[in-house]
């Protein structure tokens, strides 16, 4: 019997504090995170099993599968223990197929706190204390021979957050132990396991290792489904204390967004009317909100990172620095000491890395202009056709919506694995060059379209063959072609994003069993299947990945500001698309997603900044249509068109100065929130209390002192002449030194040498 199969899991619980029965405990949660361990390599195959009539059952495994699997057991005992003698608490179960290993894994208050001591981890304060964010420290009673004036008794300061506070956990939120845990498992400090689960979970060893769900939290978050559509401070906090700040900022993002949007949206279906009045969105509305389009979207990234910078204080990140991440499992290399960690780990030279990006670049610009061609071939194709097929402008609007939708995915799939070659050593580094490329190629194959029958379609030949816009009027070309692309998203993309992954979850979940059941049931043997535990189906759920939800944000984005002088109504549609999205992406996150290892941000970049090229491109493609597509001004020469293209750039660009100038990126009341924090932990962690302006300290002892004297002058200062350089006494000093040295070397060799 394996030493960790039956019996010995059981002795391994009773060893870190907790019984069989504990997790049934209630009002109590003991364990944070999990972490799911291959077992077998079949989950038919008979292997360290109880002897009963359903394992007899069972085939023995092949030598080398068997081989396999006891270096899996090996590893995985070894791992137990290192996590046990770190001092965490560990209950292990099998799945329902017994082929994996879940060990749920906690840590007592003693642990936590003396972990968060020594990495200075910050705690939240008491609201008396500004609500501030200071590092642990641990009571410091005195020491006698100081009579006990270094003593520091701090731990009243720090805010408790659950009721049971007799062992001092009460002081950590479930999002710090998860952190804390986190940090034991895979740091190499002092009484931390130093285990690579990146690694491992790499190597296919670790099946899964993710945070532990509350369902008292998750159903007390579904239970406020309208607040994440319009959040307040108190929900926003509640989804920071449980998601942590990356996916909040998210969510805050969303909102922020449609709070922005709304104004605009309304304004949107004004002018849409006004359009259809006219029969045209090419008419004197087009001038104004051309312009209150381009600043919007030039000020709306600044106006989030005031928020940003609200939430940052708030949560305490705002001082937050950057920290050597480790590398990648992925990262490949030569073995190499790095001088900041003194660890071996892989380094990939700069020359090959700049090779890899040249092979990039190609790559990636042989890709964009495929995807403009195939856009060509399509448009060419329409027009070729066109007395052949009944309604063949929405047809093939349609058509190109679902060839810019499918050729995006292609394109994720290239971006990274270009990203993938270009070998990077940490994940920032990773998803920012992965943002990089996937920006750069779905602008193309999503925009190009709209920008050809923008500017080179009208009177232009394309594969010789003459073409024309819509009634003469590429705006209504534009308009049409926009609308498609936009409620093909607002449907198919969202009914698709919101029901693939639990398609992809219930196929995770089958097992093997059915067929077996069948087998079984074929040959007159009857088996009773149990139900997977809570905890194994979060394990078969996917990560969340917070990435993807960006990207197809950003996408959103584009289609509402790149072109909205021709269709004010698509900000209506993006509205409710905007809408859509944060609905799926919440119900993915809670009903198909493992939870997320919570971690700490002070701003949404370089997603900020990606929305932020977004608004400059947005501004530069509306004046652009609005000169150089629009009848307004087609008997105007070039040189008048540039000059007032210049004009309206300088006026919005100007304006957006003018903003950024009033409304600072920080607000200077967080700036002096900030201030008032750093001095009031000061003052707390160092034990100094607040008092009056006036000096009382003459008065506290009553011992004579000595009367201070006010002498004539400073008597420490001397009257030295300043040094002067003198050739002749340095020559004689020379001479003198040399002179002295050649004495002592004829005496030394005059001695005799002692036998």
């Amino acid at each position: 019997m394996s030493a960790y199969t039956k019996g010995e899991y059981e002795q391994l619980d009773a060893a870190s504090g907790r019984g069989v029965d504990s997790p049934e405990v209630p009002m109590r949660r003991f364990y944070e995170v999990c972490m799911v361990f291959q077992h077998k390599t079949d989950k038919r195959f008979a292997f360290d099993e109880q002897e009963n009539e359903f394992h007899r059952a069972l085939p023995p495994a092949s030598p080398e599968d068997h081989t396999k699997m006891q270096m899996w057991k090996q590893h995985r005992e070894s791992i137990l223990k290192t996590l046990q003698n770190c001092g965490l608490n560990l209950y292990c179960f099998y799945s329902r197929d017994r082929d994996q290993i879940l060990v749920k894994i906690g840590a007592g208050a003693q642990k936590l706190r003396d972990t968060a001591a020594r990495k200075r981890y910050k705690l939240q304060l008491k609201k008396e204390y500004l609500s501030a964010f200071a590092e642990f420290r641990h009571d410091h009673p005195g020491r006698p021979e100081f009579r006990f004036a270094d003593r520091r008794i701090i731990s009243h300061i720090y805010q408790t957050h659950t009721e049971d506070n007799l062992d001092g956990s009460g002081i950590f939120k479930t999002v710090d132990k998860i952190q804390l845990i986190s940090h034991i498992i895979q740091s190499k400090d002092k009484d931390c396991a130093g285990i690579n689960v990146a690694k491992l979970l790499h190597q296919k060893e670790v099946k899964a290792f993710f945070p532990l769900h509350e369902q008292s939290v998750m159903d007390k978050i579904k239970s406020l489904q309208f607040k994440w559509f319009w959040p307040d401070e108190e929900h926003a906090n509640r989804l920071r204390d449980y998601f942590g700040d990356k996916i909040t900022f998210y969510f805050l993002w969303m909102a922020f967004y449609v709070k922005w949007l709304s104004p605009l949206a309304c304004l949107g279906l004004f002018l849409q009317f006004i359009d259809w009045c006219a029969r045209t969105p090419d008419n004197v509305t087009a001038i104004p909100f051309c312009v209150l389009m381009s600043i919007w979207s030039l000020c709306l990234p600044h106006f989030w990172r005031r928020q940003e910078a609200k939430c940052a204080i708030s949560w305490g990140s705002m001082d937050l620095v950057e920290q050597l991440e480790p590398h990648r499992p992925e990262h490949t290399g030569e073995q190499l000491i790095n001088p900041v960690t003194s660890q071996a780990e892989p380094h990939y030279p700069l020359s090959k890395r700049i090779f890899n990006y040249l092979v990039s670049a190609a790559a990636m610009a042989v890709a964009a202009c495929v995807c403009m061609l195939c856009i060509l071939i399509l448009l060419f194709i329409r027009h070729n056709i066109k007395n052949e097929v009944h309604h063949r402008i929405i047809l093939f609007q349609f058509g190109i919506a679902a060839y810019v939708e499918t050729t995006n995915f292609l394109l994720d799939v290239l971006a990274t694995f270009l990203t993938n070659y270009e070998n990077h050593r940490t994940q920032t580094e990773y998803e920012t060059a992965l943002l990089c490329k996937g920006m750069m190629l779905k602008f193309v194959n999503s925009f190009f379209a709209l920008y050809y029958v923008a500017f080179f379609k009208e009177h232009q030949t394309l594969f010789s063959e003459p073409m024309e816009c819509l009634r003469d009027q590429c705006f209504l070309d534009i308009q049409a072609q926009l609308g498609i692309f936009v409620l093909f998203r607002l449907f198919v993309s969202n009914v698709f994003e919101h029901f693939f992954p639990k398609i992809r979850l219930w196929f995770r979940s089958l097992s093997s069993y059915d067929k077996m059941t069948f087998e079984n049931f074929y040959h007159g043997q009857v088996l009773e299947l149990a139900e997977m535990s809570a905890t194994e189906q979060q394990a078969k759920k996917e990560k969340h990945r917070n990435f993807d939800q960006f990207d197809e944000m950003l996408l959103t984005h584009g289609y509402a500001t790149l072109f909205a002088v021709t269709s004010p109504w698509v900000c209506t549609a993006t509205l409710l698309a905007v809408l859509v999205e944060i609905w799926v992406d919440m119900r993915s996150l809670l009903d198909s997603r493992q939870r997320p290892f919570p971690t700490q941000a002070r701003n949404n970049e370089p997603w900020g900044t990606a929305f932020e090229i977004y608004g400059v491109m947005a501004a530069l493609t509306n004046v652009l249509l609005l000169i150089f597509t629009s009848s307004q001004y087609s008997s105007w020469t070039i040189t008048e068109k540039i000059v007032f293209f210049f004009f309206l750039e300088h006026l919005i660009f100007g304006a957006r100065l003018f903003v950024q100038v009033i409304f600072p990126q920080v607000p200077q009341a967080v700036e002096v929130l900030s201030l008032k924090q750093d001095s009031v932990v000061h003052r707390c962690l160092e034990g100094i209390k607040v008092e009056s302006n006036t000096d009382f300290s003459l008065f506290r002892e009553s011992r004579v002192q000595e009367d201070v004297q006010v002498f004539g002058y400073d008597l420490l200062e001397t009257d030295e002449a300043d040094l002067t350089l003198s050739l002749r006494d340095s020559g004689k000093s020379m001479y003198q030194g040399v002179i002295d040295e050649v004495g002592t070397l004829r005496v030394n060799i005059g001695m005799p040498v002692s036998k």
